[in-house]
């Protein structure tokens, strides 16, 4: 490969969030006018690395190339200027701005005011670069009108009509049908004949294979393998994409005891999002949820619990028909939920540890509308030293303390509670590997006390760890619900998660 064939170097890029290091030591190398595939499981640091790539992130050493030259990006703006754009997965527009609006936002043609637009040559320079780019769209048209596929490629012509010369796709395909997606990947055929550089992130394998010419595979915060499509198939991918560097002992016996069903889910289907799905979990047992990026798990949990509306479903708990129409009823019911997103959706980090976790369980220790604090301080000391919470008291602020912590606050509100199913999303995401399995003893000790705990993660060794079962998602449907007696097969998991 000629330095002129390469237009993106990376060297040594690292880059830590606290104690947990996001990406180890990565190189890459990208040609011109190819597509290049970055692949791996969700949280080996793909994402990351792009948005170090643009300035939306800092590295924390490394070097990166551009052309030949040394990048440097503080933002996205910047980025852009020098010729690296993102089309991100959740897409980025003013819904109630028009098409032409959209894509020249910032750069509208004015009149002799400047703060006044020239509208007339606002939509006639729209229509002239659309019909340039090969790009068909209504220029007048409100961008919330458009269906997504054409919202993205609405993106894509933004991003080209400031000169990018690389564009970075981040699972570009999640939201699309089967027909949207060859548009994109025919015109993604398109922007390669005119030089243009696609970094391509995606779990769909066929896609990859069809229009991707190399393929960088990463794993925990590394690149393990870059090869040429042409030398890899889907099993010899799905091989490299696995941690086979992690010992999960997948033989040991857990030691709960597994009882009657708690939670029972049928036929659970939302146009668009989830396609006919059903899973169970008893009394005592740890059922892990795994998929990649679009695989509906969080949107199943979301839809079970009254958070977002579905199209139909039975839904059982202790096997009476239950419909949750919010979340509380769900907790009313027994059915507690420890979201991804613990600092925005699980805890008031401003306020002290024993206020977060008695504030969703006052009625305990109220009456008359009056809360007697002697019981709501005895109540929070009793659950944040079952958990044992590192701080110098309820007192100090939970935003002062680790994710782990935190986390174990977030815990901590549902343990001595009549809380019969605990759903944990993401539970170790962000957290250092000691606290990681301190969280793994606490969800264990929970199913031996009878609690059915559904655990939704990214991470294949955790769920093999933990999990007596572990039902499998891929784009909206259940692909296979797996024993513990054939965890030890990680390229199985994988495999169904990616749906092949």
């Amino acid at each position: 490969m000629s330095e002129k064939d390469v237009i993106i170097e990376m060297h040594g890029i690292k880059k830590s969030f606290g104690g947990v290091q996001a990406l180890r030591h990565i190189d890459l190398q990208v040609r011109r006018g190819t597509c290049h595939a970055l692949v791996g499981e969700n949280g080996a640091g793909k994402s990351t690395l792009m948005k170090v790539l643009t300035g939306i992130i800092s590295k924390d050493e490394g070097q990166i190339l551009l052309n030949g030259q040394e990048y440097k990006a503080s933002s996205l703006r910047e980025a852009e200027k020098m010729g690296i754009a993102i089309v991100p997965q959740e897409l980025s527009f003013v819904s109630y701005f028009s098409v032409a609006e959209n894509i020249f936002y910032g750069e509208e043609p004015s009149r002799k005011l400047p703060i006044l637009v020239d509208w007339k040559k606002l939509y006639s320079a729209c229509d002239q670069k659309l019909e340039e780019l090969k790009i068909s769209l209504p220029s007048r048209a409100l961008a919330s009108s458009l269906n997504v596929s054409d919202q993205q490629m609405m993106v894509i012509a933004r991003v080209l009509a400031k000169n990018a010369d690389v564009i970075i796709m981040d699972e570009p395909t999640a939201r699309l049908g089967h027909g949207e997606v060859e548009k994109l990947l025919n015109y993604i055929e398109y922007l390669k004949t005119c030089g243009k550089t696609i970094i391509y992130i995606s779990h769909r394998l066929e896609e990859i294979f069809q229009v991707c010419d190399h393929i960088t595979v990463m794993r925990d915060g590394q690149t393990v393998h870059s090869a040429p499509t042409a030398e890899l198939d889907n099993d010899r991918l799905i091989n490299l994409m696995v941690n086979r560097q992690m010992k999960v002992d997948v033989s040991a016996v857990r030691n709960s005891v597994i009882g009657e069903e708690m939670l029972s889910v049928s036929h659970l289907h939302k146009e668009g999002v989830l396609k006919d799905v059903s899973f169970t979990v008893h009394k005592g047992e740890i059922l892990g949820m795994f998929g990649l990026v679009g695989a509906g798990r969080t949107e199943a949990i979301r839809a079970v619990l009254g958070v977002d509306k579905y199209d139909g479903a039975e839904i059982r708990m202790e096997g009476k028909p239950v419909v949750f129409n919010h979340i509380g009823q769900a907790l009313e019911a027994g059915i507690a939920l420890v979201p991804e997103e613990r600092r925005k959706q699980g805890i008031l980090p401003n306020t002290a540890i024993g206020e977060n976790v008695s504030i969703g369980y006052l009625k305990a220790f109220s009456r008359f509308g009056i809360i007697n604090k002697k019981k709501e301080k005895e109540y929070a000391e009793r659950v944040t030293n079952m958990l044992n919470v590192a701080c110098a008291s309820i007192q100090q602020t939970v935003g002062s303390l680790s994710g782990g912590n935190q986390q174990k606050v977030v815990i901590a509100k549902y343990i001595d509670r009549s809380i019969k199913v605990l759903i944990m999303d993401e539970p170790t995401r962000g957290i250092d590997v000691g606290a990681k399995d301190q969280i793994y003893e606490i969800i264990q000790d929970l199913a031996k006390q009878g609690m059915a705990v559904i655990v939704i993660s990214s991470e294949i060794p955790e769920l093999q760890l933990m999990c007596d079962r572990i039902c499998v998602m891929s784009q909206g449907q259940v692909t296979a619900v797996i024993d513990r007696k054939e965890f030890a097969d990680s390229d199985n998991i994988l495999r169904n998660a990616i749906g092949i």
